[in-house]
C-alpha cells in the first residue's frame, strides 16, 4: 500500500520541472471525494516544504486564490491561500465592499477547521468555482465570520496557530478550501438549479437577476435588491 510520502513523492516526479505546477484532478477523481489524513507530524519537514511550494507554484499558475492537496490527489489535510486583491493604500471598488474583501496574504494551512459562530446568523451568497470543476460557478451559501483553526505557514517560515474569527471574502476561501479535505465541492453547498458556465456568470452579477431568470427557490430569494447578506433569525 503506497504511503502518503510515496503518493507525494510519485506527484512531485511527475512534473517536468521543479518549478513547474502539479496536474490538478477534475470532478470523478476519488480524491475529491475522500476523508483527508491528519497532516501533522505525518512527513518529512522537507518533502512537506517541497509539496507546499508545488502547490504555492499550482495556485498561482491556475491562477486561483487556494488549492487543496486533495486537489492534486493527494488525500491531505494542508490548504494554501492567497487573495491578493489590492495595491497598499488602494481603495475597495464596489464588488469588494460589497463581499468584504481584502488582501489575504499568501499562507499554508495544516489541518485546517472552521466553525460557525454562535450568535452569528449572518450568511452571504456569492459566486463560487473551483479549479476541479473547470468553467463552471454555484451560487454558494456561507457563514460570513467563522472561526478559524489550524497551524498556518506564513510565507517567509513563520509558524503560528491559527485561533481567529474570519469574515468576508476570506472566510470564504477558508471554507471552500477546507470542505475539500472532507470530500466536498462547492457546487455541493450551492442553490439548487444556480449551476452555471463561467461565460454566462456576468448576467447574474445582481443576485435578483440570478433569481428572476434561473428560477431560483429559498433564502436567495428573500434578498433584497442589491444585497448578497441574509440575516436570520435563529429559533
Amino acid at each position: 500500500m503506497t504511503s502518503l510520502a510515496q503518493l507525494i513523492e510519485k506527484t512531485l516526479a511527475k512534473r517536468p520541472s521543479e518549478n513547474a505546477p502539479l496536474r490538478i484532478v477534475q470532478a470523478g477523481h476519488p480524491a475529491l471525494r475522500a476523508t483527508s489524513k491528519d497532516a501533522a507530524g505525518s512527513l518529512d519537514p522537507e518533502l512537506l516544504a517541497q509539496f507546499i511550494d508545488a502547490l504555492v507554484v499550482t495556485m498561482h499558475e491556475a491562477p486561483g486564490v487556494g488549492v487543496a492537496a486533495p486537489q492534486v490527489g493527494v488525500p491531505l489535510r494542508l490548504v494554501v491561500m492567497e487573495d491578493a486583491v489590492r495595491e497598499e493604500g488602494e481603495e475597495r471598488d464596489a464588488d469588494d465592499e460589497l463581499y468584504d474583501r481584502d488582501n489575504l496574504p499568501l499562507m499554508a494551512v495544516i489541518n485546517p477547521r472552521y466553525e460557525e459562530i454562535d450568535g452569528e446568523d449572518t450568511v452571504t451568497f456569492g459566486w463560487e468555482g473551483c479549479l476541479s470543476v473547470e468553467g463552471w460557478r454555484s451560487l454558494v451559501p456561507r457563514p460570513k465570520s467563522v472561526r478559524v483553526r489550524g497551524t498556518a505557514i506564513i510565507a517567509g517560515g513563520e509558524v503560528r496557530e491559527l485561533d481567529e474569527v474570519w469574515t468576508g471574502w476570506r472566510a470564504r476561501i477558508f471554507q471552500h478550501e477546507s470542505d475539500h479535505l472532507d470530500g466536498i465541492l462547492c457546487h455541493d453547498r450551492g442553490v439548487e438549479r444556480s449551476f452555471v458556465q463561467d461565460s454566462y456568470l456576468h448576467r447574474y452579477t445582481e443576485l435578483s437577476d440570478a433569481v428572476r431568470y434561473l428560477g431560483l427557490r429559498g433564502d436567495v430569494a428573500k434578498l433584497d435588491p442589491g444585497a448578497v447578506d441574509l440575516h436570520r433569525r435563529r429559533a
